[in-house]
């Protein structure tokens, strides 16, 4: 009895463990209300995104039925690959445009300028190419954004992870075994097990689809070049949002892996909207401290 009352606690532990760990990486959502527009907001222009994963298999982002014609897959990914980087920059615009925080300078405007002075946002913004976008955009700030992983993550985030992981429930199998070796080794046993294939390239269990997308975002100061914010976004699984797509398309990568990219780019949106920035605090920013006063 008492065996069979033990186990099931163990088994509760790493049940709440679970949840709190999956829950952890989506990232916080402040339930505040937002402070009201600032009376100075900057002109904010959203670059379009890159892709810092390299993908060269369309059936590690979207479902493939049958195989796929040699010369006809490289068209097919560039395609795929191009629709998630400007996926990731509309959902970024359209966050920020909803709370009206910043004036926001729109995507053609922006593209029909980068196109005239022929500046392509794959590459570091040299001090002239800054200030050329400042004076023909009017922009305070840039918004610029990277797609890191997409589908799976860099063994740096999975071992990262999947330590953490491991390492909460076995400290709560501990305290519910009395520190039983058995139970904790069986415990990282198990999440090899399972944590390889949820970390690395997903899967779809019971509902769930665990298609880790991490994006990173950062706001530039055209005057001085300066990054004035700066954030990275995971998602490694979505359930409720799933309920909301027909029956037939919920276990689609691409329809998983847009659902988890949307969450990375609304957490995104909503750091930079609870950072406040203004064109006065980016003025203060550019003093030297000994010109900046403080009551």
């Amino acid at each position: 009895m008492h065996s069979t009352s033990t186990i099931s606690l163990a088994v509760c532990a790493v049940m709440v463990g679970l949840s709190f760990g999956l829950a952890g990486c989506v990232g916080l959502r402040s339930e505040a209300k937002p402070d009201p527009p600032p009376a100075d907001p900057p002109r904010v222009a959203v670059l379009p995104f890159a892709m810092g994963v390299e993908i060269t298999s369309l059936s590690s982002i979207q479902s493939v039925n049958g195989d796929l014609e040699p010369e006809e897959e490289p068209r097919l990914v560039a395609r795929a690959v191009g629709q998630i980087s400007d996926d990731a920059r509309r959902l970024m615009y359209a966050r920020l445009a909803d709370q009206r925080v910043y004036a926001l300078i729109s995507l053609e405007e922006t593209d029909r300028v980068l196109g005239e002075l022929g500046i392509a946002t794959t590459e570091p913004f040299s001090p002239e190419h800054l200030h050329r976008l400042r004076v023909r955009l009017g922009a305070d700030l840039l918004v610029t954004g990277v797609v890191q992983d997409y589908g799976k993550v860099r063994w740096q985030w999975l071992a990262g992870g999947m330590l953490a992981d491991m390492t909460w429930e076995s400290v709560a199998l501990g305290l519910a075994t009395a520190w039983n070796p058995a139970a904790i080794l069986g415990n990282v046993g198990f999440e090899l097990l399972t944590g390889m294939p949820v970390w690395f390239g997903g899967g779809y269990v019971f509902g769930v689809a665990f298609r880790p997308v991490r994006v990173e975002a950062s706001a530039i100061d055209p005057v001085t070049g300066a990054v004035v914010w700066h954030e990275t976004e995971v998602a490694i699984y979505t359930r409720g949002r799933l309920k909301e797509v027909p029956e037939e398309d919920r276990k689609k990568k691409e329809v998983q892996l847009r659902l988890n990219l949307a969450a990375a780019m609304e957490g995104l949106g909503d750091s930079l909207l609870d950072a406040g920035l203004t064109r006065t605090h980016l003025r203060e920013r550019r003093l030297p401290d000994e010109q900046v006063v403080s009551f």
